[in-house]
């Protein structure tokens, strides 16, 4: 009898059926395919990265999403929309490093939103600042189990069965979708990149000191970033999270792992002031974290996140918000994931999903205003930072700045991008001719920016 092959990778089998179904498990991706999270680490709303399972992003199969970073050090595969932004950022930092007063900052085109959205976001600006609502948010958990009140006027809806999940492929686990096992050289780095390390330090007051430091982490930011953000005349307020957060860059590998590293910024808080939560002294890398997930799967945790990926241990797979509210909960941490997503066009008073995200993120840092800590015209609170997931990119929401004008800029710590020279020397106690802007770009995530995109997941710790 005649063999049938596959036509993807050469696989043989006398029946029909047999190739039929090993296509639609190994190979099978269209663009309605629906998975409970869109969003991840490199496609659905992150890392995975493509948001709810109704909202789709119409991208033809044959045009190229991604393209990989080419400047040194980086390697990252960014999203096709988001170059400009990535760009700009690495110019920042080259300024940075170069000590340069200021770098080119000019808006480019492909940097906006479109028109209509952005006189939605222009409207959004002339409220008055004492108008930020608790904005209509979603509980993804409540989506899902058909108990949302996405909006203010919402019916809710009866328990629905849940979706059918799928086998999820490249657009939505990235290049590595079908990866059994990372390379060694990957997995090493892993390991043995970022652990802690005894080092003598000259402190403020001219003696040295040891300390332990981890190559990837970046301690004592959030002061900093206060202490600049309050000496921008055009900025009212700016609120930010616990100062004892750390930024946590990428470990320098072929693979992107954003979503593990936002994750591993929210446990820079958690190890602080939670410290039963962990079985060991510092951070888990990421391949514990893996291990936690698929923990939190055989406990029925999102247990169809392994359906979707296949397994992610030892793996280069994207993760996203699914994977980062398994991990937590099966680390015995509250967390809620909220989505924000673009009202109907047709609404006559629809919000695009940046301005709710940005009224959520400004009302969740202002109640800890009370027992904040102030810098002038910026506020540290002991509020944890917030997981934050978009189509294509993890990040962690730090902070909010509000500017006089109505504008607002989310403050991130943004995985893919190395501490910058100037920052590291004003946070050794020295000098930086790089003027303000430059310092903060790397952070700050401006609305006209954001309204960009027509969904974002966010995870709060509770």
């Amino acid at each position: 009898m005649a063999k049938v092959s596959c036509p993807f990778c050469g696989v043989t089998s006398p029946e029909t059926l047999v190739i039929q179904a090993h296509i639609e498990e190994q190979h099978y991706e269209t663009p309605n395919q629906s998975s409970v999270y869109k969003a991840r680490e490199g496609s659905r709303v992150d890392s995975r990265h493509a948001l709810l399972p109704n909202l789709e992003h119409k991208v033809p199969e044959s045009e190229p999403q991604w393209t990989k970073c080419t400047r040194p050090g980086c390697g990252e595969y960014v999203l096709l929309r988001d170059i400009d932004e990535h760009l700009d950022v690495h110019a920042a930092l080259a300024a940075s490093e170069t000590e340069r007063s200021n770098f080119s900052n000019n808006a480019r085109n492909d940097n906006q939103p479109p028109s209509p959205r952005r006189a939605k976001l222009d409207q959004s600006r002339r409220r008055p600042s004492n108008a930020v609502r608790s904005p209509s948010t979603q509980s993804i958990l409540s989506y899902f189990a058909g108990r949302s009140s996405y909006a203010s006027n919402a019916v809710p809806k009866p328990p629905q069965a849940p979706r059918p999940s799928g086998r999820l492929g490249k657009r939505e686990l990235g290049p590595h979708a079908w990866e059994k096992r990372m390379p060694d050289i990957v997995r090493q780095r892993l390991l043995t990149a970022a652990v802690p390390r005894q080092v003598n330090k000259l402190g403020r007051d001219g003696r040295l000191a040891r300390e332990t430091v981890i190559d990837n982490e970046t301690m004592d930011l959030v002061p900093l970033i206060a202490e600049l953000c309050s000496r921008d005349r055009d900025t009212v307020a700016t609120y930010l999270c616990h100062p004892a957060v750390n930024h946590v860059a990428k470990i320098r590998c072929d693979g992107n792992f954003c979503g593990y590293w936002s994750i591993q910024v929210l446990l820079t808080h958690l190890l602080l002031t939670r410290k039963a939560v962990f079985d060991a002294p510092r951070v888990p890398n990421v391949l514990q974290i893996q291990d936690r997930i698929e923990q939190a799967w055989d406990a029925g945790v999102c247990a169809y996140g392994r359906t979707e990926t296949g397994g992610i241990r030892g793996t280069r797979k994207w993760i996203g918000t699914a994977e980062a509210v398994s991990f937590f909960t099966q680390m015995g941490v509250p967390c809620q994931p909220l989505a924000f997503e673009d009202d109907d066009d047709n609404e006559p008073y629809g919000e695009l999903a940046a301005i709710k995200l940005l009224d959520y993120v400004e009302v969740y840092f202002m109640q800890g205003q009370e027992a904040a800590q102030r810098r002038g015209s910026s506020f540290i609170t002991q509020l944890p930072p917030l997981y934050f997931q978009r189509l294509g990119h993890s990040m962690s929401i730090v902070g909010v700045e509000r500017q006089r004008d109505g504008k607002r800029n989310l403050l991130v710590f943004d995985s893919s991008f190395e501490t910058s020279a100037g920052v590291t020397a004003l946070l050794a106690g020295r000098s930086s001719r790089a003027e303000r802007e430059t310092l903060l770009k790397a952070y700050r995530r401006s609305d006209r920016s954001l309204a960009r995109w027509e969904e974002f997941e966010v995870i709060t710790l509770s």
